[in-house]
């Protein structure tokens, strides 16, 4: 009789077990990254200021121009961020393995990129996600050609991510807010650029959470300034989980990313800047020296942890379902609140 009811009782046990696991699982945090991708190219000798995209690990894209909340067994999220020209748009979605390494699967990453490669894996990234808005003859066009840029970071970049936990409420605002916000090119290099797409959306997330630093950079808003604002908050609120990511760029012969610099940094450690002030305008070096020393010094990356690429694989579960007790009073819970402050300006 014992082991009859013993029997009887073991599937209730089991699928109690099974329920148990799947609840813990949907209390896991979600969360907000910024990405702060490390100067390259021409124009990062430029301006080395790098730059900035939002990696939310429990949002999807619903093609390049919508988002969606994540279902079970999706790659873990989408990156989205504000791109200089990329057709009249303003900021397009990608998910994040393809942002970052223009594949869906580690297996497929290459252990060493060549140019070539490097094309020819966004090829397969611009056809599969972005034909409508990149169509074929159109990826070297001058009104297009960003595109790239929105696949495979990691092949030219190192990155930093600086990290909090959300809610899903505070998701599925912010889906909302992006998705009834007109999608229409705002580009400005000085009041517009990704750093302030960025910030809107962190503060959309965490109201004043990013500021400016009017004098160490300027006026401007920089991508290391939306780290350094993310990093202090994260430090006055240690109830969001706040995490410092390193996502190395991947061997090759794409050379070699700079370290991120601010405004008045760049201009300091830039030498056909500097050597040229110091001729035409040799005060402007001594203040700029001056503001870097009290205001500038603050180094991106400081106690990241390394991560790879199976951070950002699919997972088996969507997290999220119940808010952690510890950040249910957070400010902004609709979408109306969140398509405010995204509408706002840093």
């Amino acid at each position: 009789m014992f082991r009859f009811r013993l029997q009887s009782i073991r599937p209730l046990m089991c699928a109690y077990v099974v329920a148990t696991v799947f609840a813990v699982c949907n209390q896991a945090h979600a969360s907000l990254t910024v990405l702060v991708g490390e100067p390259f190219g021409p124009f990062g000798t430029m301006m080395p200021v790098g730059h900035a995209a939002i990696y939310l690990d429990h949002v999807c894209a619903a093609g390049p121009l919508k988002l969606r909340m994540c279902q079970p067994g999706e790659p873990e999220g989408v990156v989205i961020a504000r791109y200089h020209q990329i057709g009249n748009l303003d900021w397009i979605a990608t998910p994040v393995m393809q942002f970052l390494y223009a594949t869906d699967s580690p297996q497929n990453i290459p252990s060493y990129v060549t140019p070539e490669i490097a094309w020819d894996m966004r090829q397969t990234y611009r056809r599969r996600y972005l034909a409508d808005i990149v169509p074929d003859g159109k990826e070297k066009a001058k009104v297009t050609d960003e595109w790239w840029e929105s696949a495979g970071v990691a092949f030219n970049r190192k990155l930093w991510g600086y990290q909090l936990a959300t809610t899903r409420e505070q998701d599925e605002a912010f889906v909302d807010a992006m998705n009834d916000r007109i999608n229409v090119h705002r580009y400005h290099l000085s009041t517009a650029n990704c750093a302030n797409f960025a910030g809107d959306v962190v503060n959309a997330y965490f109201p004043g959470a990013v500021h400016h630093d009017i004098i160490a950079d300027y006026g401007w808003l920089t991508p290391k300034q939306v780290a350094r604002s993310i990093a202090a908050y994260g430090n006055a609120h240690p109830e969001l989980n706040p995490r410092i990511l390193e996502i190395p760029q991947i061997p090759g012969t794409l050379r070699r990313s700079r370290p991120v610099r601010g405004a008045g940094e760049a201009l300091l450690k830039t030498k056909r800047y500097l050597a040229t002030l110091i001729v035409i305008q040799p005060e402007i070096p001594l203040i700029s020296t001056i503001l870097y020393l009290d205001r500038g010094r603050w180094q991106i990356g400081q106690g990241a942890e390394p991560v790879g690429p199976d951070v950002f694989a699919p997972r088996t579960s969507v997290a999220g379902s119940a808010a952690d007790p510890a950040l249910t009073a957070s400010p902004t819970t609709g979408s109306e609140t969140m398509d405010q402050q995204m509408n706002q300006e840093n």
